[in-house]
């Protein structure tokens, strides 16, 4: 059985000042100055027997310099996806670098996490069809290997004690410093595509200006150093990791400086995994599971506590109530969670999640089963999901993200338990999915 790739990177900027989401402090304006260009690069992996025959269903990975890509898309795109190539939702993974410096994707959220362009957002989507059907158009023979490093760009940004909670940098704290390396060669040896898997918040700048941020700029050095290879950054499960701006060297002052000195670190640690030998996976038949479980929400707020909060409340919680009073006998007493596994060769599969899962569900996952590369930020976006003892405190993943993400209410800590097992029966089940 051979194993065929074809990629495809396409410029998905906007084309006119728009909101960008990510950062309260832009209140929504237009943006002001392009300093890097955002692309979407998309990998369609694909089987093929001895007479060179495609078997089964093709694999669709895809990259985007998003914040994330919205819930209340993936319906329609999925569908898309299925009518034009046949990609079903068990072989999709739309993954978002989750820059904070790009457009909106979702029209659900709070207005200060970024106002939508409806304008984007369909063209987003046209882009998006006609990168898979280039890539579909570029399949050829590849070979996979995988290798792996270390970078400390992300640090962890909270502190829990005594009950309570406080933010920063905290270079003690849990992390997940990681770098995975997928390096997928043509039959001449040279490379067609390389996948990164990292978990970090590309959240170097808050200016109001596009940027692909560090994750981008690490992978456009790769491109060029590989001879205009695709590179994918592949975001991990980094909701409470922030980049460790306090790190930068002093000669990287000024944001711009710092989003090119944190791209370069981890491009140098790829570089460094390259140099090395990276272990041959063997090519075995696609297989791959989705799953999606209820997360429980606390009591909802009743009608009075809604008016009053929407009279004489600031924000977010202005906003939200009066977004729940509008839906108030429609709110859900639980968020869908869901759950994407795919695995393509012999020690290597992706697991997607739609969600800000925080470090130590991805730490959790690895320790299970090294083979999987944990993601959040993928086929859409619920919200943060934390542990029970986060769920506890007031912090900003257990309690104000809720009203921004326009949650109905804030999740139980009881959630903790349902996600660990989910992870444990797909981490845990490799190969016993559906199969080509």
């Amino acid at each position: 059985m051979k194993l065929l790739l074809g990629c495809t990177k396409f410029d998905i900027t906007p084309d006119r000042p728009i909101p960008l989401a990510g950062f309260a402090v832009r209140e929504n304006k237009p943006y002001e100055a392009i300093h890097t260009s955002l692309y979407l690069r998309a990998a369609v992996l694909q089987q093929a027997d001895a007479a060179d025959q495609r078997v089964g269903e093709p694999v669709l990975i895809v990259s985007a310099d998003l914040l994330w890509w919205g819930t209340d898309r993936m319906e329609t795109i999925r569908e898309t996806l299925q009518a034009r190539f046949g990609l079903s939702a068990e072989r999709i993974i739309l993954n978002a670098t989750h820059s904070h410096s790009g457009p909106q994707t979702s029209f659900r959220f709070h207005r200060l996490l970024g106002a939508p362009d409806p304008g984007y957002v369909e063209a987003l989507e046209r882009q998006l069809y006609t990168a898979v059907e280039a890539a579909l158009a570029g399949l050829e023979p590849v070979t996979v290997e995988r290798g792996s490093g270390e970078c400390r760009n992300g640090v962890q940004r909270r502190k829990y004690a005594d009950g309570g909670v406080v933010g920063g940098a905290f270079p003690d704290g849990i992390a997940d410093h990681e770098v995975n390396v997928i390096r997928f060669a043509r039959t001449d040896g040279s490379v067609k595509a390389l996948m990164v898997h990292y978990a970090c918040h590309p959240v170097t700048t808050n200016e109001n200006v596009v940027s692909s941020e560090f994750t981008g700029h690490a992978m456009e050095r790769l491109e060029r150093e590989l001879d205009g290879s695709v590179c994918l950054f592949l975001q991990g499960c980094c909701a409470d990791i922030n980049v460790y701006t306090e790190s930068a060297d002093p000669s990287a002052s000024t944001p711009r400086e710092k989003v090119a000195y944190f791209g370069e670190r981890l491009a140098d640690s790829v570089i460094g995994v390259l140099k090395r030998p990276l272990k041959r996976l063997a090519v075995t038949p696609f297989s791959s599971m989705r799953l999606a479980i209820p997360l429980q929400l606390r009591p909802l707020a009743g009608r009075e506590e809604l008016q009053a909060l929407a009279e004489r409340a600031g924000s977010p919680h202005d906003e939200w109530a009066q977004t729940m009073l509008q839906q108030f006998d429609r709110r859900d007493t639980t968020l869908t969670m869901e759950f994407v596994r795919i695995d393509v060769a012999e020690g290597l599969s992706f697991l997607a999640m739609n969600a800000e899962v925080v470090v130590e569900y991805g730490l959790y996952v690895k320790a299970m089963n090294a083979d999987v590369l944990p993601m959040g930020y993928s086929n859409g976006m619920i919200g943060y999901v934390p542990l029970a003892y986060q769920l506890r405190t007031d912090s900003y993943e257990s309690d104000s993200s809720t009203y921004y993400f326009h949650m109905p209410s804030r999740l139980l800590p009881e959630i903790e338990a349902p996600v660990r097992e989910a992870l444990q029966q797909l981490a845990g089940n490799i190969g016993k999915g559906e199969a080509q």
